[in-house]
């Protein structure tokens, strides 16, 4: 009888196997190819820039800068899992109006950027717009500050925790602590096993495993009455990372402070390269 188990259980889960990586990419990515929103030229300067990932595909983003007061730092920003930037770019509005220069940019698969999402091939991206960011003229001089949300936040703990000595601050909203652990977490609120859903869903590094090793100044914001990735994450994070680190309770809805709080918003990123 077990051998007879066994038999019909194998070919189930080799084929699990085989799929899994599509099946992380469906579950962790909605990447968007059409541009829906457009930013307003008349409020910020705007260049829209190209450069290499690590593997040769192009990536492609928007720069802003602030045009009615001197630029006071920079900020990288890792926008989440869906769209692309057209529907990213609104959430450092009130960062370049007051004063920062942003660079919002797409991963593999999303937008105009070439090549196909993946864990891997988004920590390259993340770490080739790091590089890039810091080889332009006008970012040399400036404080910059590595601002990520959702999924973005996630990969942000990594690109730091690998590339700190190029970045002065962490700032990070509504992130999800692992790959693998976000996926049990939605799994179990559809039933769903835990061993199957950590067998679809692997993770190839996760921010709660590397953020200890983030020395710079950081900060997590979290939405208590965040449904997507929940506030116990966000606080794990925190509780994981060394100090200098502050956490910022908001409430509202996922990655929604610079909404909500537009002011304070503005402010923490004014603080932390202080």
């Amino acid at each position: 009888m077990k051998r007879q188990l066994k038999a019909h259980i194998l070919p189930f889960l080799v084929l699990i196997v085989a799929f899994s990586s599509c099946s992380t990419s469906s579950f962790f990515y909605v990447p968007y190819k059409e541009f829906k929103y457009f930013p307003d030229t008349t409020k910020y300067f705007l260049e829209e820039v190209n450069f290499k990932s690590a593997n040769g595909n192009n990536l492609n983003g928007w720069f802003f800068k602030p045009k009615n007061t001197p630029v006071i730092g920079t900020v990288l920003h890792f926008h989440g899992n869906a769209a692309n930037i057209s529907y990213q770019y609104q959430f450092s509005d009130s960062l370049i109006q007051a004063g920062f220069q942003v660079m919002t940019f797409d991963y593999q698969g999303f937008g105009k950027s070439e090549g196909k999402e993946s864990q891997e091939n988004v920590l390259e991206d993340g770490i080739s717009a790091l590089h890039y960011m810091k080889q332009r003229e006008d970012v040399k001089n400036t404080k910059l500050i590595l601002f990520g949300q959702s999924l973005g936040g996630h990969l942000s703990c990594v690109v730091a925790a690998r590339e700190q000595k190029l970045i002065d601050a962490l700032i990070v909203e509504g992130a999800f602590n692992g790959h693998e652990l976000m996926a049990i977490h939605v799994g179990k609120k559809s039933g769903a096993p835990k061993w199957l859903t950590k067998l679809l869903v692997p993770s190839k590094y996760d921010a709660i495993k590397e953020i200890d090793k983030v020395t710079i100044p950081k900060l997590i914001i979290h939405s208590t009455e965040d449904e997507t990735c929940p506030f116990y994450m966000g606080k794990e994070l925190f509780d994981k990372a060394i100090a200098p680190k502050e956490f910022w309770e908001i409430k509202g809805s996922h990655i929604a402070a610079s909404k909500f709080y537009r002011g304070e918003f503005v402010k923490k990123f004014v603080e932390i390269i202080k």
